[in-house]
């Protein structure tokens, strides 16, 4: 064996028993990774500055509108509610007022029913209204009724889609778009206010957030006036009867004089007084003859003709009279004829285990018919001589007014102290 051979022998023996180097996972190389091609794509336009700007100054200008139209609305309204204590008056102002900004057709207010057991028709106007009446509306029936029952508002760009919309009377007619909002004190509805267009889409959302955001204001606005309302009506009606009282006589008395002096008009004036009531305060009480009087005031009521024509009142104690308007001597005398019977025949209840009373009444008529003119004081005091010579022919008569009557000692109107 040749040295040559002996080295090579040599090396491999040694490359067997000594520890070579470890290859690291650093040095091993990795297969290149494959990126996924991608298709490629027109590159995406951006939008320029300017365009944003402009879109932004537009919608900063919508918003600033709004809110002004909104604070224009609010000091409206506020100004309406400030001034008017009449509450119809109040509602068909802000319903003018809305509709300058919101473009309906027709609008409708109800209110909760006393019984809470429905709505009744407040206000409707507009051309769907002309010649149609509006009833009562019960709760979940129809647009209001569920306003009403859920105190939310509804929005409905085509009325036609919603079954159960047409199930009032104010949508008789071919169905467009609606907006209807609750307005409501702190505890409960108190009543619902809609507006209508014939044409569905009429409405934006913007105009509902608008109704909506006056809803507090109207609320506010309606439940002072009927505040307002009901005290002056505690402070015009007898509490005992329900009837009229002296202040309202000497109020709508003064009215029926200018009509006549204007438009020869003639009224007729009928003063009632219930016959011996001494008697029953003296047999039963006082507090039984309050019981008395105040049967009369519904059974006067009952006897007379309508609202519009006879308007009854409570003169004082056991005294009242009626106005007639537009009715002439003879026709008076008709109606208090017939007033008379109506108490004569009434089954009066003045004590309750007691036997029924009869009681009648004696009345006194007088008239403004001609050229004359009378003064307020006048007519009363004709009227009065009347029921005092009624009195003195035996009482349960009418007697009407004639020249030539003698005088009673104190009239009704110098116990009232009129001039």
């Amino acid at each position: 064996m040749s040295s040559v051979q002996r080295m090579r022998q040599r090396h491999k023996y040694l490359r067997l028993f000594m520890p070579g180097k470890k290859k690291s996972s650093s040095n091993i190389r990795k297969p290149a990774k494959t990126k996924k091609k991608t298709p490629k794509t027109a590159p995406r336009k951006k939008k320029p500055a300017a365009s944003v700007k402009a879109a932004a100054k537009r919608d900063y200008k919508a918003l600033f509108h709004r809110k002004l139209t909104e604070n224009h609305l609010f000091y409206e309204v506020g100004r309406i509610i400030a001034s008017e204590t009449e509450p119809f008056d109040l509602i068909k102002k802000i319903v003018a007022v809305i509709n300058k900004e919101v473009p309906f057709e027709d609008a409708t207010v109800y209110t909760v029913k006393k019984d809470m057991t429905g709505l009744e028709p407040f206000y409707y106007g507009g051309p769907l209204f002309k010649n149609a009446t509006l009833d009562t509306i019960y709760y979940d029936i129809g647009a209001p009724g569920n306003i009403a029952a859920t105190g939310e508002a509804i929005f409905m760009q085509d009325a036609a889609l919603y079954e159960g919309f047409l199930q009032y009377p104010e949508e008789q007619r071919k169905p467009g778009s609606y907006v209807g909002i609750a307005l409501k004190n702190e505890s409960r509805v108190i009543g619902v206010m809609g507006f209508s267009h014939s044409d569905p889409g009429a409405f934006r959302v913007e105009d509902l957030d608008t109704i909506r955001t006056l809803s507090p204001l109207i609320s506010a606005g309606f439940e002072k006036a009927e505040l307002f309302r009901k005290t002056l009506e505690l402070s015009r009606v007898d509490e005992l009867t329900g009837l009229l009282n002296y202040r309202v006589l000497m109020e709508k008395l003064a009215e029926e004089v200018r009509r006549k002096i204007r438009t020869s008009r003639e009224f007729a004036f009928v003063m009632i007084d219930i016959d011996d009531f001494k008697r029953v305060n003296d047999r039963y009480g006082h507090l039984e003859g309050s019981r008395l009087i105040a049967q009369m005031g519904p059974l006067l009521r009952t006897a007379c003709r309508t609202d519009s024509t006879d308007i009854c009142f409570r003169y004082g104690g056991e005294e009242f009279s009626i106005l007639l308007t537009e009715t002439t001597m003879e026709e008076a005398r008709a109606v208090a004829e017939r007033l008379r019977q109506s108490v004569d025949e009434y089954p009066f209840t003045v004590k309750v285990n007691h036997p029924q009373e009869t009681i009648t009444i004696s009345l006194g008529v007088s008239s403004m018919a001609g050229d004359k003119q009378k003064s307020i004081t006048e007519l009363i005091n004709e009227a009065d001589i009347a029921l005092y010579h009624a009195k003195a022919a035996g009482k349960n008569r009418v007697i009407c007014y004639s020249e030539g009557c003698g005088m009673p000692a104190a009239s009704s109107a110098e116990r009232k102290g009129l001039p």
